[in-house]
């Protein structure tokens, strides 16, 4: 039997813009493993739903910094 989606959030400090939110909704999207995110620069924190058995919350924050963000896993 396979466990439930989880959901994680991350605290991006250095997200300023609606073009960096873009810049990380893209490369999640795309990402086997991440059923849903929601990326909210004003808040400044990413939530996403994900299958565990597919992707770790620790590959997704490498991802992040990856793509030049700050990621804490709140």
């Amino acid at each position: 039997m396979r466990a439930m989606n989880v959901i994680i959030e991350y605290e991006i400090e250095n997200i300023h813009c609606k073009k960096c939110a873009k810049k990380i909704e893209l490369a999640l999207k795309y990402t086997a493993g991440i059923e849903t995110s929601e990326v909210n620069f004003v808040d400044k924190q990413v939530k996403v739903k994900i299958d565990p058995f597919q992707i770790t919350s620790s590959k997704i924050k490498m991802m992040l910094i990856a793509l030049g963000f700050s990621a804490m896993i709140l």
